[in-house]
C-alpha cells in the first residue's frame, strides 16, 4: 500500500515538475515585460487587446463546444491503436465543421464597420481552437513533454514578437494579436509533426456513435467554461462599458499578478487531473485525496499571503504611474484566486466520475451571482465592484463544491490549519493596504517563518526525495 502511494506521488511530481519547466520560463518572462507593454502602450491600446483576448476567450468554448476536454478525458483510458485513431479523427471532424459554420455566420452577421480588429478575432479565435485540441492530444496520449514544449513554444514565440513589433517595429496593440496568433500556428505545427497526429486522422475512422459520445461529454462543459468567462472577464466588458476601455486598461493590470498565481495552480492542476481521474477507484482514495488537497491548499495559500506581502515594494517598479489604481483592487482578486484553487481541486472529483455537469452547474451558480454583483455594484464603486464580484463568486462556488463533493468521496478538512491559513490572509491584506513599506519589510522575517512551518512537511518530503535522488546517483 505504501509503494503504491509512493508511485501515485512520484506520478503526480513529475507530471507537475515538467508542466512546471514549461510554464513558468515563459510566465516569468512574460512578468518582467509588463513594465515593457504599460510603458509603451496606452491604456486605450492595452485595454482594445485584453477586449479582444476577453471575447476570443468567450467564444472558444462556444464554437469548440470544449471537444478538446473530451478528447483528453477518452484518450486517457485509451489503450488500442484503433480507438485513437477514432477519438482524434472524430474530433478533428467536429472542430473543423464548427469553426466553418461559425465563419459563415461571423461573415455574415457582423458588419467588417461595426467591430474593430474583427479579422484578428477570427483568426486568434480558430487557431486557438485548434491549438487547444493539439495540446489536449498530447496530454491524453500522456506526452507530457510534448505538451509542455507546444505551451512553451506557443508562450515563446509569441512573448518575442511581442517585444520586436511593440519596441521595434511599433505596431502597437494590432503587433499583439499578431504575435499571438503566430505562436499558436507554431505550437499546432510542432504537436502535428512531433507525434505524427497525421497517423491518427482518417475520414473512414468517422463514426457517428463516437461524434455522439463525445459531444455527450463535452457539451456540459461548454456552460461551465462560459460561467469561468463570466467570472475571469466579463467585469472587464462591464467596466469598458461603463467606465471606459482606459478603466479597462487599469483592471487588466489588476489581473496580471493573480494570473501568475492561477498560473502556478493551473501547472499542478493539469497533473492533477489526470493523477486524480486514474486513481480515484484505489481503495484509499479518501486518504490520498485528503492528504494532497489539504497540501496543496497550504501551499497555495503562503504563496497568496506572499504575494500580498512582496507587492506593495515592488508594484511600482513593475506598473507605470497611469496605472497606478490597479494596485487596490490585487488583494481581492488573489483570494478570489485562492478560492478557485480550491474549486479547482474538488473539480477533478467530476472529472474522475465523468459528471461534467455539476462541473457547470457549479460554476452557473457562481457565475450568476458574479454578473449581478458586477451590475449592481459597478455604477456606484467602479472598478472595485469588478474585483469584489470575483470574489463573491468564487467563494460560492467553493463553498458548493466542498458540500457537493460529499456525495462522491469523504474528505476531511483540517480546520486548525485552515484558520492559521486564514489569519495569515487577513493580517497581510491589512499591511498591504496600510501600504507603509517599512511596515511591510518588518512583516517579512514574519512570513518567512510562518510558511516554512506551514509547509515543513512538504520541505521535509522534498528534502528526502532530492537526497534519494543523490544517493541514487552516486
Amino acid at each position: 500500500m505504501y509503494e503504491k502511494k509512493m508511485i501515485r506521488t512520484k506520478e503526480l511530481g513529475k507530471n507537475t515538475l515538467i508542466i512546471t519547466i514549461g510554464r513558468i520560463s515563459t510566465q516569468f518572462i512574460t512578468f518582467l515585460l509588463l513594465p515593457l507593454y504599460t510603458a509603451l502602450l496606452s491604456t486605450e491600446e492595452y485595454g482594445s487587446v485584453d477586449l479582444v483576448t476577453t471575447i476570443v476567450q468567450l467564444l472558444v468554448p462556444i464554437v469548440s463546444i470544449m471537444i478538446d476536454q473530451g478528447v483528453f478525458r477518452y484518450l486517457l483510458t485509451c489503450q488500442k491503436e484503433s480507438q485513437k485513431k477514432s477519438i482524434i479523427s472524430n474530433a478533428f471532424f467536429i472542430l473543423f465543421f464548427l469553426n466553418l459554420c461559425f465563419l459563415l455566420l461571423y461573415i455574415f452577421l457582423i458588419p467588417v464597420n461595426k467591430l474593430q480588429y474583427k479579422v484578428w478575432i477570427l483568426l486568434i479565435l480558430t487557431i486557438t481552437t485548434f491549438s487547444n485540441l493539439f495540446l489536449q492530444i498530447s496530454r491524453g496520449l500522456k506526452k507530457t513533454i510534448e505538451y509542455t514544449v507546444g505551451s512553451f513554444i506557443c508562450s515563446f514565440i509569441t512573448i518575442i514578437l511581442n517585444v520586436l513589433c511593440i519596441a521595434f517595429i511599433k505596431m502597437g496593440a494590432v503587433g499583439m494579436l499578431i504575435s499571438t496568433f503566430i505562436g499558436n500556428l507554431f505550437c499546432c505545427l510542432f504537436i502535428f509533426v512531433k507525434l505524427r497526429i497525421y497517423r491518427y486522422i482518417s475520414i473512414f475512422s468517422i463514426s457517428k456513435i463516437v461524434i455522439i459520445e463525445e459531444i455527450k461529454y463535452s457539451m456540459p462543459l461548454v456552460p461551465n467554461q462560459l460561467s469561468i468567462w463570466v467570472m475571469n472577464s466579463s467585469d472587464r466588458l462591464v467596466v469598458a462599458y461603463y467606465v471606459g476601455a482606459a478603466a479597462n486598461g487599469v483592471l487588466a493590470v489588476s489581473h496580471k499578478f493573480p494570473t501568475v498565481f492561477m498560473t502556478l495552480f493551473n501547472i499542478f492542476l493539469l497533473a492533477w487531473h489526470e493523477t486524480g481521474a486514474v486513481h480515484y477507484f484505489d481503495e484509499d482514495r479518501d486518504s490520498f485525496f485528503t492528504k494532497t488537497i489539504e497540501q496543496i491548499i497550504t501551499i497555495f495559500s503562503t504563496i497568496c499571503v506572499g504575494m500580498i506581502v512582496v507587492l506593495p515594494i515592488i508594484f511600482d517598479w513593475f506598473i507605470n504611474k497611469s496605472f497606478s489604481e490597479a494596485y487596490y483592487n490585487i488583494p481581492i482578486y488573489l483570494i478570489a484566486s485562492l478560492f478557485n484553487v480550491i474549486v479547482g481541486l474538488l473539480g477533478v472529483v467530476y472529472v474522475a466520475t465523468k459528471k461534467t455537469f455539476e462541473i457547470a452547474k457549479t460554476t452557473m451558480i457562481s457565475a450568476a451571482i458574479n454578473i449581478i454583483v458586477n451590475i449592481v455594484l459597478i455604477p456606484y464603486i467602479g472598478l472595485y465592484a469588478a474585483s469584489l464580484s470575483t470574489f463573491v463568486g468564487y467563494l460560492v462556488a467553493m463553498i458548493y463544491r466542498i458540500i457537493d463533493t460529499r456525495k462522491y468521496l469523504c474528505i476531511k478538512y483540517n480546520i486548525k490549519k485552515y484558520l492559521i491559513l486564514l489569519l495569515g490572509i487577513i493580517t497581510s491584506t491589512i499591511i498591504y493596504y496600510i501600504n507603509k513599506k517599512i511596515i511591510t519589510i518588518l512583516f517579512i522575517p514574519f512570513y518567512a517563518i510562518y510558511a516554512i512551518w506551514l509547509n515543513r512537511d512538504f520541505i521535509c518530503l522534498i528534502k528526502n526525495c532530492l537526497i534519494k535522488r543523490k544517493e541514487k546517483y552516486e
